[in-house]
């Protein structure tokens, strides 16, 4: 099957509108939307099941339960095609056509701070990389319209703003091996204000260093630190994650799947799920470290560790493992994960994992919803 466009081609000249629209069901930017959170989104398009369920299989073409941003893209096209009475098909995704409409729902559009073009400054040394206090206050500023989150800018917020430069992909994959200097697929403060110097000094001509000048390195940061990146991945910034850290007993993973949690009115789920919404928040920063390769699931490798680090005989952990691999397929995805965490969580409090799992114990993701909650069809457009 051929691989599907960008999502700058799938939206064309309504790109800004798309990106208000995914940034409704993905507002905390991991890059990919669980089924249900789609599907309830896809559904405000007044369009029948039979025809929303197509276009999930064909934004969906790998059947992984979930779409990243290319496949959101895609699913909201097609329901603009459909919602205009032409074809469904993926061939057709480049050309123009107006956005659909999701109900009420007004996109609200989020104009990026461009890269104002480089101050007209006298030639300097180029060995000088030093940044001046007019400079550092633009960048901050820069920063700061970007809207981090505890201090830190995800990467993906990140590449649009380096692609305004314009400049060439292994200029940009150059200095974000250079900025992001701790490796963890962020930037904080002073990471950002390096990549916005290093972009300004590569747009004046000079030739970008291949390691971090002393004068751009902040005290206490590294300085042997692997450089990684691809800019030429689907995800500019998908540098690879740091191990995971280490849970040194059993009482680690107990805060951290957090046993004491209650579940307040405002956080609970349509479905009733054993996991609750705290446990499923802090399984997911987990996931998200584990998940090396960003493909939105972890193999058994990627979290071997956190499995062995709870202290538990190999024999329950591969039991609680094929209990939340249901299909057998190597991996698990968010929740299946979330739901391996919450297992290996009560059998430390004293409570066997069973023998098959209880309704309420499978992934939301991978049951069949009604509007009222019933199980019905796990394609998740019934």
């Amino acid at each position: 099957m051929a691989a599907l466009p960008s999502p700058t081609q799938v939206a064309g000249s309504h790109e800004a509108i798309y990106e208000a629209y995914y940034n409704q069901v993905d507002p905390k930017g991991y890059g990919r939307v669980e089924a249900m959170d789609a599907a309830r989104f896809l559904k405000k398009s007044q369009l029948s099941d039979v025809i929303l369920s197509k276009i999930w299989d064909m934004a969906d073409p790998q059947s992984r339960g979930s779409l990243d941003k290319t496949g959101m893209f895609v699913a909201l096209k097609l329901c603009a095609f459909a919602q205009a009475g032409r074809e469904l098909n993926i061939a057709n995704l480049s050309q123009d056509i107006a956005p659909p409409k999701m109900g009420d729902i007004k996109p609200v559009i989020k104009k990026s701070p461009a890269v104002p073009p480089p101050p007209v400054i006298s030639a300097v040394n180029s060995s000088d990389w030093s940044i001046k206090p007019h400079e550092r206050i633009k960048y901050d500023r820069l920063f700061d319209d970007l809207q981090p989150t505890n201090g830190y800018i995800p990467g993906n917020k990140v590449k649009g703003l380096l692609m305004d430069s314009k400049l060439p992909m292994d200029t940009l994959g150059k200095i974000w091996d250079l900025a992001d200097i701790d490796k963890d697929g962020m930037l904080d403060r002073h990471e950002f204000v390096v990549a916005m110097h290093l972009v300004y000094k590569a747009l004046e001509k000079h030739a970008i260093p291949s390691v971090l000048p002393p004068e751009l390195m902040p005290p206490g940061k590294r300085k042997d630190a692997p450089l990684i990146a691809d800019l030429s991945a689907p995800a500019m910034v998908a540098a690879k994650i740091p191990p995971i850290p280490p849970l040194p007993n059993a009482s680690a993973i107990n805060n951290l799947v957090g046993l004491q949690s209650v579940k307040p009115p405002s956080q609970q789920q349509p479905v009733q799920w054993v996991v609750s919404a705290e446990d499923q928040a802090a399984a997911d920063k987990l996931f998200l470290q584990a998940d090396m390769d960003m493909d939105g699931f972890v193999s058994g490798t990627e979290i071997k560790d956190v499995f062995l680090q709870s202290g538990l005989p190999q024999s329950i952990l591969a039991h609680i493992w094929a209990l939340c691999d249901l299909g057998q397929s190597g991996k698990l995805n968010k929740e299946q994960f979330a739901l391996s965490m919450w297992l290996i969580k009560q059998k430390l409090r004293g409570i066997d994992p069973p023998a098959s799992l209880m309704p309420d114990m499978i992934p939301p993701s991978l049951r069949k919803f009604t509007d009222s909650g019933v199980a019905v069809s796990q394609d998740f457009f019934f």
